[in-house]
């Protein structure tokens, strides 16, 4: 079989781990081809200048919607300098608007999960019979587009490899020596909130497997053995969309883990899964902090707007439940959503101040494509403009508000944290909306990545962080675009 080189390009490697190409990686390197990952922004000369010596047969990237431009423009770059260079992408934006392979410079997207697929595609590279890969669309010659269905799901998650975190790892100083890091015990979601992308990809899949997967609890913790003999590691983020849905498997989880991994650690929960008997079980664990997602306090757009099904009541119960246990709460919030007023993100505030939470972090909603909301602002006109709208989730809103509510929305979303923390600080807030134009962005902007940075770390995980690591990461944080 013939030997292929793959070149991962990333843009920027931030101070948050990357979970698919480490992924890609591990299956690419079993099959004896060639791979590394490239930073491109760190210094983009001699990055064009490494891949060219290096003469990959395949530019690899996986985007997300807010970042389309910026990766076809180092595409252009990089092809410009060799158009032999295959240039294939991935990532949710690919999936859920396969629209994308029509972009000048794209020879090909794949589409979901790559984990069958991508090993086809490479034992056929170059061949007529690549043409058939499930999962991909190829531009062919003429701009003429194939495409391709899905196939299955991996059903068992222990047959795959684990991560190459060393390929990243090699690019980030930061990654390789923070004391946190990140693992997915399990794959799916089996909820169908309108803006998250999980529900259009139940769609896709649907008769392809069984959506919700989980990693045994010895693969699980291998792989983290694997990771702690080679690099510091005293505190875990259990990255899964919901974590310990299956009771049986939460038991042997908690069982184990305080006598075989013994690190504290941080879970994503659906409030709907909270009960007294999940807090006790991921107490038992050991069980530092939970990241429950509130998104809106308003009920009304919670249900018909979000389609999210549990009211307020359940969710301060949900977090009263964390509480008892001495676990913390770490919550996920958005503002700037469709029918929302400057009234109903301070319902969101006022919430989190209910529930007691130990940090409240927030977003800026995006209609991404794919889901239903993007669907519900085009109809209800909260977008016109479809293409390339996407700024990210802590920038600032796509839709078309007036433009004082759109400065509100930004100076809420940099100060919603803070809020949270201290109520009366509300009362000022009339202040600053009237001086919005003598305030710098840049200087708002800096007072929220301060407060996050520094308020996160030490309510949220419990590590601790040498100083020279604290001080790289913050360097991250304060030059980041989209706080990544």
């Amino acid at each position: 079989m013939k030997k292929i080189k793959i070149v991962f390009v990333i843009d920027k490697i931030g101070f948050l781990e990357l979970s698919s190409i480490p992924i890609l990686s591990s299956l690419v390197k079993k099959q004896g081809h060639y791979v590394k990952v490239i930073e491109f922004s760190r210094n983009p000369q001699k990055a064009c200048n490494e891949i060219i010596s290096w003469n990959p047969n395949i530019l690899a990237y996986s985007i997300c919607s807010n970042e389309t431009k910026r990766y076809l423009e180092i595409n252009k770059i990089l092809k410009k300098s060799k158009d032999s260079f295959f240039s294939l992408f991935g990532g949710p934006h690919p999936t859920f608007a396969p629209s994308f392979i029509k972009e000048e410079g794209v020879d090909a997207i794949c589409r979901g999960e790559a984990d069958i697929c991508f090993p086809v595609f490479l034992q056929n590279f170059d061949t007529d019979k690549m043409y058939e890969t499930s999962n991909f669309s190829f531009k062919k010659a003429a701009g003429e587009i194939k495409d391709n269905p899905l196939t299955f799901l991996v059903s068992d998650l222990d047959t795959l490899p684990f991560p190459d975190r060393d390929i990243v790892y090699s690019q980030s100083r930061f990654l390789a020596s923070s004391p946190i890091k990140s693992f997915f015990a399990g794959r799916g979601c089996p909820f169908n909130c309108s803006y998250c992308f999980n529900h259009a990809f139940n769609a896709m899949y649907k008769g392809k497997g069984k959506i919700l997967r989980t990693k045994s609890v010895t693969y699980l913790f291998n792989e983290i053995q694997t990771v702690r003999n080679k690099h510091p590691l005293n505190f875990i983020k259990l990255h899964d969309d919901i974590f310990g849905a299956d009771r049986d498997w939460l038991m042997e989880f908690a069982n184990r883990y305080p006598r075989e991994i013994r690190l504290p650690f941080l879970c994503h929960a659906h409030p709907n899964m909270i009960t007294d008997e999940y807090c006790r079980q991921l107490k038992k664990a050991g069980c530092y902090s939970v990241c429950v997602a509130i998104e809106c306090g308003n009920e009304q757009i919670r249900d018909s707007i979000l389609n999210r099904k549990i009211n307020n009541k359940q969710i301060i119960s949900s977090c009263e439940n964390l509480r008892k246990y001495g676990i913390r709460i770490y919550t996920l919030n958005m503002i700037g959503l469709p029918g929302e007023s400057d009234s109903e993100i301070f319902q969101t505030i006022e919430l989190n101040q209910q529930c007691r939470v130990d940090f409240a972090d927030a977003s800026i909603f995006q209609p991404y494509p794919g889901t239903r909301i993007a669907e519900y602002c085009k109809t209800y006109g909260y977008l016109s403009n479809w293409d390339e709208v996407f700024k990210g989730q802590y920038l600032t809103t796509v839709l078309n508000f007036k433009s004082d509510f759109k400065e509100k929305i930004y100076i809420l979303h940099k100060l919603f944290p803070i809020i949270v923390d201290y109520p009366k600080l509300k009362l000022l807030l009339k202040f600053t909306f009237k001086l919005k134009k003598f305030l710098s962005k840049k200087a708002i902007n800096l007072v929220y990545k301060l407060y996050y940075g520094l308020i996160l770390h030490r309510r949220i995980y419990a590590s601790k962080i040498p100083l020279i690591i604290r001080l790289r990461g913050a360097f991250l944080l304060l030059i980041s675009k989209h706080r990544v």
